[in-house]
């Protein structure tokens, strides 16, 4: 065979070749749709993907047509892979996060930016002395409404990570001169009140010099974070309410384990595929036990707040622990209710003044996120406060008589 005859006979198998892998590539995304060929898991978008929609008659055509094209643009064949594909190649080429919520920092480290991250870290945002003396009002009567009861109260904020890990930030996202709203309020709150408040950060900042509190790729700290926390809880019960008789436990009673390897809320989000490797539990070490765990709705004999609690049960212990919390809270559940008989962790951060008043815990804490804390309008809250006090007492009229809290 002569060369111009081999030449032609290469292209012509290129061109088959090439005529092939395009209808191949075209049935692709068909073929998925019907028989689901892409196993990529889906990108957290943070938002209900569109559902196929319902022809309700010719005069909803329209909207009929307008439906079909949104499920479409979310469930077309391999639609997955791509936008993990393209997450990934943000990620690695260009140091980028595909959402404007997960900022992108050094060395693998991811942060959390929605509630105005930026404006709050560099100091932009401020509180005024009007709101200052509004938070420090509203912790006042919340305090002040649960000594009737016996009960003793304390507010902690938990850090968000830019506060903990500030080095791993941008280059161009430096903390400013003046102080943080978290800075202003700490330091109102110690020279005005004597509010049990509890700041975090310096405890935090000294364990991470020997170990990770946060992972790289989650905007909550680890199991680490959330013992140091109860830790230091525990420490301030132990301070302002000796009676209590409550004692922080070492950590030397927690074996370190590792986990598997998983990838973080930030990850998720930006559709990362590569999992974080650096993870690790806390198991109790012998005399310790586990926990016993259960819900609210195993015990129906009780009326729970409306958001069903997780409930951590010591019966080597005395007295209960009722925590209004957020998600930070989730790891600090292997841990806190070591030291009470009986733990609530309710899903919630607004009070249910009737499940307070029959159980008449011995200490109620309020666990909330420095993000969140920044964003909260505090006249609201003691306005709330207010309304659902005076509502409280007109609907339930009780004893003013005040006991130590439960045994």
């Amino acid at each position: 065979m002569n060369a111009p005859a081999a030449a032609e006979k290469f292209c012509k198998a290129l061109r088959v070749a090439l005529i092939t892998g395009f209808v191949l590539a075209l049935w692709l995304p068909l073929l998925d749709s019907f028989f689901g060929l892409d196993a990529t898991p889906p990108a957290n978008e943070n938002r209900q993907f569109a559902k196929f929609p319902e022809l309700k008659g010719i005069a909803g055509l329209k909207s009929f047509l307008a439906g079909v094209e949104a499920y479409f643009n979310d469930h077309f064949g391999f639609r997955k892979r791509l936008v993990a594909w393209n997450n990934q190649w943000k990620h690695d080429w260009f140091h980028e996060a595909p959402f404007s919520s997960v900022l992108a920092g050094r060395d693998g480290w991811l942060f959390f930016t929605s509630d105005q991250m930026v404006e709050h870290f560099t100091g932009l945002a401020r509180l005024t002395a009007e709101d200052l003396d509004t938070w420090q009002t509203l912790l006042e009567a919340r305090r002040d409404w649960l000594a009737r009861l016996g009960t003793k109260y304390v507010f902690v904020i938990a850090p968000d990570k830019p506060s903990v890990y500030p080095e791993y930030l941008p280059d161009w996202l430096k903390k400013g001169e003046q102080p943080l709203k978290l800075d202003q309020f700490i330091s109102h709150m110690k020279a005005n009140s004597t509010v049990p408040v509890l700041d975090l950060r310096g405890p935090l900042l000294a364990a991470k010099s020997t170990s990770l509190v946060y992972p790289l790729t989650d905007t909550h700290w680890n199991s680490l974070g959330a013992f140091i926390a109860c830790r230091e809880i525990i420490q301030t019960l132990s301070h302002e309410f000796p009676e209590l008789l409550l004692q922080p436990l070492s950590l030397d009673a927690f074996e370190r384990k590792p986990l598997p390897a998983y990838q973080g809320d930030l990850a998720r989000m930006a559709g990362q595929m590569t999992p974080e490797t650096n993870l690790f539990t806390l198991t109790p070490r012998p005399p310790l036990t586990p926990l016993d765990q259960t819900n609210g709705k195993s015990r129906p004999q009780k009326r729970w707040p409306q958001v069903d609690p997780i409930i951590t049960l010591n019966p080597t212990a005395r007295g209960e622990a009722i925590l209004f919390r957020d998600s930070f809270a989730n790891n600090m559940i292997p841990f806190l209710g070591y030291r009470f008989n009986e733990t609530v962790y309710v899903g919630r951060l607004a009070w249910d003044f009737a499940f307070l008043e029959r159980e008449r815990p011995a200490v109620v804490i309020d666990e909330v996120a420095e993000r969140t804390f920044n964003i909260l309008d505090p006249k609201i809250l003691l306005r709330a406060h207010l309304e659902a006090t005076q509502n409280f007492h007109a609907l339930a009229p009780h004893s003013e008589s005040s006991g130590s809290g439960k045994p």
